[in-house]
């Protein structure tokens, strides 16, 4: 990019929409249009099973719908980096979009990587940095909560859908330190494994370390991925 070029300004439902549909539901390769996601699920699957065969009975249809779940949500973390004043906006459209598209059931699978998020950025700190981050977070919701409401959304209901929005992108700040360490991505890893049905906590079966590695290796690959498709874009007030 030259030094006087300037970012393409693109409206936030047309840039998620596009690639919400190109890169996540429906990846294409090539013109006879093979199905990118389920071929990208195999190669998991074979790179994985190499190093640990607890892998081997992994459903293929579940691994590829979990990565197509995992995607939507490390898509919002990274625009969180992007464009940490259009939070809400991105979330309500995701929530908005899924719905349209008779997918509620990516929303809601989104929530347990969202939690593993939210989790990942207290683990290791101290009772009191906890505290701050919790204490922080409320703040936020309540803030949030006061400028939906001054724009006409109706939030009385704790189970409103505006509500969640909310939450979610809440649940999403502070994870700078968490995603540098590898906590982030480690609570992924393992929130995927636990959906494919390999153990969670104490039951957790595998797999070992070296696969957990390239598991984890993917879920960066896809934060990475959609950072970059936002690096230059502007999005219009």
């Amino acid at each position: 990019m030259s030094f006087f070029s300037k970012k393409q300004e693109v409206n936030l439902e047309d840039f998620c929409r596009d690639f919400y549909e190109s890169q996540i539901l429906n990846p294409k390769i090539g013109e006879v249009g093979i199905d990118a996601m389920s071929v990208y699920a195999k190669q998991i699957k074979k790179s994985v099973t190499e190093i640990d065969s607890v892998f081997v009975d992994v459903d293929l249809q579940k691994l590829t719908y979990e990565l197509t779940v995992i995607r939507f949500e490390l898509f919002a973390l990274a625009w969180l980096h992007e464009f940490p004043d259009k939070l809400f906006s991105q979330s309500v459209f995701t929530y908005e979009y899924l719905h349209e598209k008779g997918r509620d059931d990516i929303w809601e699978g989104m929530e347990k990587y969202n939690v593993a998020i939210a989790d990942s950025i207290t683990t290791g700190l101290s009772e009191s940095e906890t505290l701050y981050i919790s204490r922080d977070r409320m703040d936020l919701f309540d803030r949030q909560i006061e400028n939906a409401k001054k724009n006409g959304l109706d939030l009385d209901s704790n189970n409103s859908v505006f509500g969640k929005c909310i939450a979610r992108t809440i649940n999403r700040q502070f994870f700078n330190k968490a995603w540098k360490n590898g906590h982030t991505i480690y609570f992924l890893m393992l929130a995927l494994c636990h959906q494919l049905g390999l153990g969670y906590g104490p039951s957790y079966t595998g797999p070992n370390k070296e696969a957990q590695f390239r598991l984890g290796a993917t879920v960066r690959g896809f934060y990475d991925g959609a950072e970059q498709s936002m690096d230059n874009v502007k999005i219009k007030s």
